[in-house]
């Protein structure tokens, strides 16, 4: 018996399309709270990853560009760690996207549609749409992106690969400068 790759990646499409589909009413849902964007960063390797809270965007969204197009990861909030272990700390202070009240009126939304069977964190219930593979290995990072305007859900992401370039360096005994040879392409290995 042999692996059909066509057939498994088909599968996969397939069941990325029903997800995002199901995600009509949660948008009506959403879009009607007032929110506009909804987006989610994730990064990964070894073999985890992790993703951050999802931001709930209300107004015009922050989409800090960098000089090829792509959003910028180092852009998200997490929650702040409690070195001092203080009481009463409050670790969603570093959140200014709506954060906490997104993920409260989403946990609204799931319990009135337990048909759905989402996830009980947004964030990762989004996350579950990127295909690539961005937690194994040299790992990836990225957002997915959702616009409850236009009704999308957009993945920006990276996947890192382990890549090297060919060198050759000659030394001659008799004192004659050295020779070098550095390959500009890179390859995959």
């Amino acid at each position: 018996m042999s692996f059909d790759v066509s057939k498994w990646h088909e599968d996969r499409i397939k069941a990325r399309k029903e997800q995002a589909k199901s995600y009509k009413l949660l948008n009506k849902y959403l879009k009607g709270l007032g929110y506009k964007y909804i987006r989610v960063w994730y990064e990964g390797c070894g073999d985890s990853g992790e993703c951050y809270h999802a931001e709930g965007w209300k107004g015009k969204i922050d989409l800090k560009v960098t000089s090829n197009g792509n959003t910028w990861h180092d852009h998200y909030q997490t929650e702040a760690w409690n070195h001092n272990k203080e009481e009463n700390f409050d670790k969603y202070k570093n959140f200014t996207r709506n954060q906490v009240q997104l993920q409260k009126d989403y946990d609204k939304f799931r319990e009135k549609h337990p048909d759905l069977k989402l996830q009980s964190e947004l964030h990762y219930e989004l996350v579950d749409l990127v295909d690539y593979d961005w937690y194994n290995n040299e790992g990836g990072q990225g957002e997915v992106l959702w616009d409850l305007e236009k009704e999308n859900l957009t993945v920006n992401g990276e996947q890192n690969v382990r890549a090297c370039n060919d060198v050759t360096e000659r030394y001659f005994l008799n004192g004659d400068d050295p020779e070098f040879g550095y390959d500009s392409e890179l390859h995959e290995v």
